[in-house]
């Protein structure tokens, strides 16, 4: 090949690369799975929803080899709502009833789906009898900020925003109780991963203002070896700011735990801060297994996730109201 050859190929694969990190440019197959034969393989896509009335949903689909047999499918949905009791259903099916249709975009889980249509994203959740319907007013635009692949050996870890913001309407037929339409704001982000779950993080903190008139995602990760990274701030336009590290805070133990996470600039100044509120949610699925929990935890550790109501805050800017998940190795 000649060098002016040559140079044209290697310019133009390297725009191809940024453009894929770049919000707004939509790549192709936004919901496209990339199955791994690793034993340690998992990938993720997690839609969320939180709706003007305060009721927050889930809807995770999932493939993963960790656990009994390979190419297991996952399919599962949390609804917390004001003052009624969780609902959250799953179900696992094997390698031949999940599948991607890469001519629409679609991929499917049982009986569940998230598919990209004309007008936005569309996501189903048909379990236990009841179900949830989620339809993002935007279409995926995905991207990565530096710092978002994660390697540990030959191992990796790449997470991906699929969507950081778009109005969503949200239907939840719970069972035995009547049909309900929300709207709200919406978001939805991808992982996939080779790294062992209990190796991946000691402790992750998450932010999202996905209503209202201000927009903005915080995503924090410290490594087990010291390392933060990705740590990033996106203020509802233009590329993320990319952060240097942050501190977590708590006062309290389990339901009455509260948290204060500070993040730092790449100088090592002050950033922001995110500073829970209310508790809407404690999550240990490892841990309500009892005895049984030191089968997994050798892989998939111990995680215990916090979702409260929050607040991020920043010097001269006015206060944002958001959701804060932490997420913990063990406690």
């Amino acid at each position: 090949m000649r060098r002016d050859s040559r140079s044209r190929v290697g310019r133009a694969l390297r725009l191809g690369a940024l453009l894929t990190l770049l919000p707004g440019v939509a790549a192709a197959g936004a919901l496209e799975v990339a199955y791994n034969s690793s034993d340690r393989y998992g990938e993720s896509f997690t839609f969320v929803a939180d709706a003007d009335d305060g009721t927050y949903v889930t809807v995770n689909l999932s493939v993963t080899n960790i656990g009994p047999g390979s190419k297991t499918g996952i399919c599962r949905a949390t609804v917390l709502r004001p003052g009624k009791p969780v609902w959250s259903p799953q179900t696992r099916v094997g390698g031949k009833d999940w599948s991607y249709d890469a001519a629409t975009d679609t991929l499917k889980v049982g009986t569940c789906s998230a598919r990209v249509t004309e007008a936005g994203l569309s996501v189903e959740a048909a379990l236990d009898g009841g179900k949830v319907a989620l339809e993002y007013a935007k279409k995926p635009e995905p991207w990565s900020p530096d710092g978002s692949t994660i390697e540990l050996g030959k191992d990796r870890y790449r997470h991906e925003v699929v969507l950081a913001s778009s109005p969503v309407k949200v239907t939840l037929q719970v069972p035995k109780a009547a049909e309900v339409s929300l709207a709200g704001g919406g978001y939805a982000d991808h992982s996939r991963s080779t790294i062992a779950p209990a190796k991946l993080a000691k402790r992750w903190v998450r932010f999202r203002a996905l209503k209202g008139p201000q927009h903005a995602l915080v995503l924090g990760r410290e490594g087990h070896e010291g390392d933060y990274a990705p740590v990033y701030v996106w203020e509802g336009k233009g590329q993320a700011q990319l952060l240097e590290a942050f501190t977590l805070a708590r006062t309290g133990e389990k339901e009455r735990s509260a948290w204060r996470a500070e993040f730092t600039d790449r100088e090592g100044k002050p950033a922001l801060t995110v500073r829970s509120k209310a508790l809407l949610q404690r999550s240990a699925p490892v841990e309500s297994l009892g005895v049984l929990s030191g089968l997994v935890k050798p892989m998939v550790g111990s995680p215990v996730t916090y979702l409260h109501r929050a607040v991020l805050e920043r010097v001269g800017k006015a206060p944002v109201e958001g959701l804060m998940e932490v997420t913990l190795e063990g406690e």
